[in-house]
């Protein structure tokens, strides 16, 4: 049986990752296939589903000596942490590693130069990888900081796809950013994340979660619309506040997710209508999630730049149409009988698009119910874990790459640790 470790590279302070819950489903989906052990940087992010069929290897993350981390804030901690996956690596219990979330970059190099060291092939799924190639547009970087971001970002992400047995794009999307990246082999496969089956509606439980969250009643014609996201810039919280201060029409709007001190949610009390109504719930549980799932009428992500958000995929296993932007993998999730795609940044389409979608309920349902059957055929973890194997299966019949020992004996440090990332 085929040997896989999955090593799920994250910031270990980060609550909540789309790509380490995305990670570990597909390896728990996996187990059907082969042996998988995760090892991840984070704390589990998969409490709602059994993962009893793999195993977990305990990582140490820490942060280099000597300086003293504590005085940086944690987005630029974030860009330093390392871990002993590496280790893991060179016991030389795998056949392949797969690799997930592209964050903190440079522990994603270290981590495949130990896989070329070992002469253990690995694959990298693209998580991430729009907001890596649109970061330093998104986060309005000067000069300094778009060399800073090359440095320790996007030239360590190169140095680990360059190298990589295999990518495994989410979306026809990635594959010209992996592409871009430097990537030269054939192993460009699409194998797109997945969403379990909602989860089963619960009336009572329900009531008392939302009155938790200061949910008010329903009222007729009110549409109650929700976004789920970490509020980080690129997921386009600022355009979604913006646009639903100019809406005319009655609306609960549910934000969803950990509060960040550079978003203003001022905006949400400064509403001048009563039958409009902006309510942010901070950070939130899977069971919360559900329950404001089956609350709401629509789900709308008007993010700058994202690569395949899960988010989108959950709200429409839960028989919600979307309104999201036109970036990244987006396209390849939605159909127009499902939702409606915006370009990134107009809060007037957002605008526009929310009102024509709040005058046709019955539409909403319709477009809700192609949604669900969408995701049911096109997006599970079982379909998704099928063609991971069939390309662990196809990569492993090739001969294994050759082991780099020799040279990094002779060098004493890696590429990455030297600097040249070459």
């Amino acid at each position: 049986m085929i040997r896989v470790l999955a090593a799920i590279v994250a910031p270990p302070h980060l609550s909540v990752s789309g790509a380490g819950r995305a990670g570990e489903q597909l390896s728990i989906a996996l187990a059907e296939h082969c042996e998988v052990t995760i090892a991840s940087m984070m704390a589990p992010q998969t409490a709602a589903v059994d993962d009893s069929r793999v195993k977990r290897a305990a990582v140490k993350v820490t942060l280099p000596p000597p300086l003293s981390w504590l005085r940086l804030p944690n987005k630029y901690r974030t860009l330093f942490y390392r871990s002993d996956i590496p280790q893991l690596i060179r016991s030389g219990r795998f056949d392949l590693v797969h690799l997930h979330n592209p964050m903190p970059a440079l522990e994603l190099a270290r981590i495949a130069y130990a896989c070329r060291q070992a002469g253990v092939p690995y694959v990298i799924s693209t998580h991430g990888f729009n907001e890596i190639a649109n970061g330093a547009r998104i986060y309005g970087f000067g000069l300094l900081r778009r060399l800073a971001w090359k440095a320790l970002v996007t030239m360590p992400v190169s140095f680990a796809v360059r190298r990589a047995s295999a990518i495994f794009a989410l979306s026809p999307a990635d594959k010209d950013i992996a592409r871009q990246m430097g990537f030269a082999g054939e192993a460009l496969a699409i194998v797109p994340n997945g969403v379990p089956a909602a989860r089963p509606a619960d009336a009572s439980g329900d009531a008392a979660l939302l009155g938790r969250l200061g949910l008010p009643e329903r009222r007729a014609g009110q549409i109650t619309c929700m976004f789920l996201a970490n509020h980080t810039p690129n997921k386009g919280l600022p355009v979604l506040l913006q646009a639903f201060s100019q809406l005319k029409c009655p609306y609960l709007l549910i934000v969803g997710g950990e509060k960040r001190p550079e978003i203003d949610y001022g905006l949400a009390a400064r509403q001048h209508r009563p039958d409009q109504q902006i309510v942010i719930t901070g950070r939130i549980s899977d069971d919360e999630v559900a329950a404001l799932f089956r609350r709401s009428d629509l789900f709308v992500f008007p993010t700058l730049a994202d690569t395949f958000p899960l988010a989108i995929l959950e709200a429409m296993s839960y028989g919600l149409p979307v309104i999201a932007s036109h970036v990244g993998g987006i396209p390849y999730q939605l159909d127009d009988k499902s939702g409606a795609l915006v370009e990134p940044g107009d809060a007037g389409a957002l605008v526009d698009t929310v009102t024509r979608f709040a005058g046709m309920p019955a539409g909403l349902q319709e477009m809700g119910r192609h949604a669900q059957a969408r995701v049911a055929t096109q997006f599970t973890w079982k379909s998704a874990a099928s063609r991971a194997f069939t390309e662990y299966e196809r990569l492993l019949a090739l001969p294994p790459p050759v082991p780099s020992r020799a040279r990094a004996d002779r060098d004493g440090a890696s590429p990455v640790q030297r600097g040249t990332l070459a």
